[in-house]
């Protein structure tokens, strides 16, 4: 493992573009979430000196805050992963490496460890992100932890690690770092307009467990929550948790899978 690991390290480590995207995508995180911490503090109507939408980032609602914040920047990430993978097509070093020695099979799996350690990294960053807004506003309710609520992050990575291995699908796919982004967004485009038509024109409720919103329905909108979420549809939503996390499971091995087989019995 650490031997192919150090065989990406090379291909990488003085690829510019590389250090920009994840730069960029560490970055991103906490400023985005700092632009909406000053909007929430500086351009809401205020009640005994704090906005109307309440302490979204304090101790324990910061955890479902920076969680959803941050999962509307993943387009960025997906970017990168397409980026890397679609580059193995064009300068054929996915080639090179099975000539050199390596399998098929030991190829496919170490760019799926890759999409793996970048999801745990950047969930990592959503982690640090949210101690330091909950600390930095310092407001812990009586009879809560700050570690109340932490799940939100490990939703977020599911829900990261999803975006990622549909990126990676579609990159395996069209191979080609144009044609894979614009179909990437493209499907997210029309997924959300699916889900809205169906759910709200028609009350379909099966559209909840379509790839990319199953894996959102995990971190839901943390804004007026209290006014728009009745008792009843938070605690359909917790009975509902075991649900999504399979059916994002399930997701998460046919896309390891079809990416697998594809790569074993495709052409190189």
């Amino acid at each position: 493992m650490f031997h192919l690991l150090r065989i990406e390290w090379m291909k990488v480590k003085n690829y510019r573009t590389f250090w920009i995207l994840l730069a960029i995508c560490i970055v991103c995180i906490p400023a985005f979430n700092y632009v909406i911490y000053d909007v929430n503090n500086n351009s809401f109507p205020k009640i005994r000196g704090k906005s109307i939408l309440g302490s979204p980032f304090a101790f324990p609602d910061v955890w479902q805050t920076v969680s959803w914040n941050s999962s509307l920047l993943l387009l960025i990430p997906a970017v990168l992963i397409i980026t890397l993978t679609t580059n193995e097509f064009t300068y054929k070093t996915h080639r090179q490496n099975v000539i050199d020695g390596l399998s098929r099979a030991q190829f496919i799996n170490i760019k799926l460890f890759e999409v793996l350690l970048f999801s745990i990294f950047l969930t990592l960053v959503v982690i640090a992100t949210c101690l330091s807004f909950g600390y930095w506003a310092n407001e812990v309710p009586p009879g809560t932890s700050i570690f109340d609520h932490a799940r939100y992050s490990a939703f977020f990575f599911v829900e990261m690690l999803s975006y990622s291995m549909i990126a990676f699908l579609l990159a395996m796919i069209v191979k080609r770092a144009g044609l894979a982004m614009g179909a990437f967004f493209i499907y997210m485009i029309l997924e959300q307009f699916v889900v809205a038509l169906l759910r709200n024109k028609y009350h379909i409720g099966w559209v909840d467990y379509l790839p990319q919103e199953v894996t959102d329905m995990l971190v839901p909108q943390p804004y007026l929550q209290k006014a728009l979420q009745t008792p009843q549809w938070y605690k359909n939503w917790q009975s509902h948790i075991p649900i999504y996390l399979v059916v994002s499971a399930g997701y998460l091995f046919a896309y390891c899978f079809f990416t697998s087989w594809r790569f074993r019995k495709g052409d190189l």
